[in-house]
C-alpha cells in the first residue's frame, strides 16, 4: 500500500467443508464457521499455509492443535500468539504469553511478544516495564525501545536508537534492518521541512509503524496526533487502515468515514472503506466502495480487479466476477489463485470451456514448470470432451508434483465423463485422502458418493469437528 501524505494545515488538522464417515459411505456435511484441521499430524505448516492467506480462524485453530502435542514449542507459542493480535484476540494472546513466561521467564523473545500485545491493548507503560528490563544488547530489545520512546514523544532518544541499530556491525538480520529503515526515513523526510510541526514527525513515524507491521503501536500514536488535529485526513486514513489489519472492522469504518468526510475522492480511502466492508460481509458497499477507488484513479488497478472478482463471485454473479479476474490475469499473471478460479468459473459457472482452455494454456505459457498449469489444461480439456489431450496433460501434473489432489479429481472427472467409474472411484479417492477435508476433498467425496451409493466407503478417518 502506498500513501501520500501531506503536511498539516498550520492552523487545523465461505462455507468450510467437513467430512464425515459412517458405517456405510461418506457423507459430506457443508457447516458454517468450523475450523479447517489438517488431519495428517501436520497442524504447524497447515497452520502457516491458513496463515499466508490471512485465513487466521483456520490458522489459530490448527496452530492450538499443533501446540497440544508440542506444548514446550516456543516457535508455536509466538505463532498463536502473533495471530491472535492480528484477529483482535489480545486476552488470548496474552494469557498464552502470561502462562507461557511462567515455565521460560528469561525468554526474549515471549517477554517481546507480551510487549508488542500489551502496546495492542494500548497499556504502553506496561509494555515499557517489561522491553526496559531486557537485555540491551539484543537488537529486537533496542528497536521496541525506540517505538515505545516514540510514544511517550521522546523522538531525539528514539531517533537515536534506530541509529545505533543501523550502525552496528555486524549487521542485524534484513528483515529488522529494513523495518529500523522505514524509521530512519521518517527522520530524513522530516529534516526537509525547516521548523516542521512536531505533529508532522508523528505522522511520519507512524507511517513507519504500519509499514513494519506495527499497528498495534500505531494506533495509539494516531490517536494522540487526531487529540491535537481532529482532522488530520492522513491520520484518519492511517488509523483506519491499522485496524483494518488488527480485524477491528466497524473501528476501520468509522475512521476512514472521517477521513472521506475531509476528501471525499481519495481513492485510498475509498478502497480502504470498501476492504473494511467486505471484512463485514457488507458485499454491496465493499462493491461500491471499491469501484468507487477505481474511477477515482486507484492504483494498482490488478489489486482493484481482484477484489471485485471475490466479491462478485460471492455475489454469485458468475460474469463479472470471470470479467474482473480475467482483468487482472491481463495485467498480472503472477498469482496462480487468480488462473484457478477463472477457469473454474469458465468450465463450472459460464459453460464456456473454450475460455477456459485459452486461460490454463496462458498458465503454463507463463508458469511452464508447476503441474497446477497442466491440470487446469486438464481440466479444461475434459470439459471440451478431448479425453486423450487431458489425460496427457494430467499425466504431466502427477509427474510434476504426485500429491496433487485436484489432479486426482480432475483424472476422476475424465474417467467419469468417459464411462469408466470404477477408475473415477479410485481418483476420487486418491483426491478426498489428499485434500485432508479442503474443498477439493469434499467435492471428491460428493462424486465418490454420487457413483456408489451402495459401496462401503474409503477407510479414511473422519476430519475432527473441533
Amino acid at each position: 500500500m502506498i500513501f501520500h501524505f501531506s503536511k498539516p494545515p498550520s492552523s487545523q488538522l465461505e462455507n468450510q467443508p467437513i467430512a464425515d464417515k459412517d458405517n456405510s459411505q461418506t457423507t459430506v456435511i457443508l457447516r458454517g464457521n468450523i475450523p479447517q484441521i489438517s488431519n495428517n499430524g501436520t497442524y504447524e505448516k497447515t497452520g502457516d499455509d491458513f496463515l499466508n492467506k490471512d485465513d487466521l480462524e483456520n490458522a489459530i485453530a490448527n496452530y492450538q492443535k499443533a501446540l497440544e502435542k508440542n506444548p514446550d514449542s516456543q516457535d508455536l507459542i509466538l505463532k498463536l500468539a502473533t495471530t491472535y493480535l492480528k484477529n483482535n484476540q489480545s486476552d488470548e494472546a496474552r494469557n498464552l504469553l502470561t502462562e507461557s513466561l511462567k515455565t521460560k521467564p528469561d525468554s526474549i523473545d515471549l517477554n517481546i511478544a507480551l510487549a508488542r500485545t500489551y502496546l495492542g491493548m494500548r497499556e504502553i507503560e506496561k509494555a515499557k516495564g517489561i522491553i526496559w528490563t531486557l537485555d540491551e544488547k539484543n537488537n529486537f530489545v533496542q528497536y521496541y525501545k525506540g517505538i515505545i520512546l516514540v510514544l511517550y514523544k521522546d523522538f531525539e532518544g528514539a531517533k537515536k536508537t534506530f541509529q545505533n541499530i543501523a550502525d552496528l556491525n555486524p549487521k542485524p538480520e534484513q528483515s529488522l534492518l529494513d523495518n529500523n529503515q522505514k524509521f530512519l526515513d521518517a527522520y530524513q523526510n522530516f529534516s526537509y521541512y525547516k521548523g516542521g510541526e512536531n505533529l508532522y514527525l508523528e505522522i511520519l513515524l507512524a507511517k513507519s509503524m504500519t509499514g513494519a507491521e506495527e499497528y498495534q503501536a500505531a494506533i495509539p500514536l494516531l490517536y494522540d496526533i487526531l487529540n491535537t488535529k481532529n482532522n488530520y485526513r492522513d491520520a484518519w486514513v492511517l488509523l483506519g487502515y491499522s485496524y483494518l489489519n488488527v480485524n477491528k472492522p466497524n473501528e476501520a469504518i468509522d475512521a476512514l468515514i472521517q477521513a472521506k468526510d475531509l476528501t471525499p475522492k481519495k481513492p485510498e480511502t475509498l478502497f480502504y472503506l470498501g476492504l473494511a466492508y467486505f471484512s463485514k460481509n457488507d458485499l454491496d458497499k465493499a462493491i461500491y466502495y471499491i469501484e468507487e477507488a477505481d474511477k477515482n484513479g486507484y492504483e494498482p488497478k490488478d489489486q482493484i480487479k481482484l477484489k471485485l472478482g471475490d466479491l462478485y463471485l460471492l455475489k454469485q454473479d458468475y460474469q463479472k466476477s470471470a470479467t474482473n479476474y480475467e482483468n487482472v490475469l491481463s495485467k498480472n499473471t503472477k498469482n496462480m489463485d487468480v488462473f484457478i478460479r477463472a477457469v473454474w468459473l469458465n468450465i463450472d459457472k459460464l459453460n464456456n470451456p473454450e475460455k477456459a482452455l485459452a486461460l490454463s494454456q496462458k498458465a503454463a505459457d507463463k508458469h511452464p514448470n508447476e503441474a497446477m498449469s497442466f491440470n487446469l489444461m486438464g481440466w479444461s480439456y475434459t470439459a471440451l470432451g478431448n479425453y486423450d489431450k487431458a489425460k496427457e496433460d494430467l499425466e504431466i501434473a502427477l509427474r510434476l508434483q504426485p500429491n496433487l489432489d485436484a489432479a486426482q479429481l480432475n483424472y476422476g472427472w475424465l474417467y467419469e465423463k468417459s464411462g469408466n467409474k470404477n477408475l473415477a472411484k479410485e481418483y476420487y479417492k486418491k483426491a478426498y485422502i489428499l485434500g485432508h477435508g479442503n474443498s477439493v476433498g469434499v467435492l471428491a467425496a460428493n462424486r465418490y458418493n454420487n457413483l456408489s451409493t451402495n459401496i462401503s466407503a474409503p477407510n479414511i478417518e473422519p476430519i475432527p469437528r473441533n
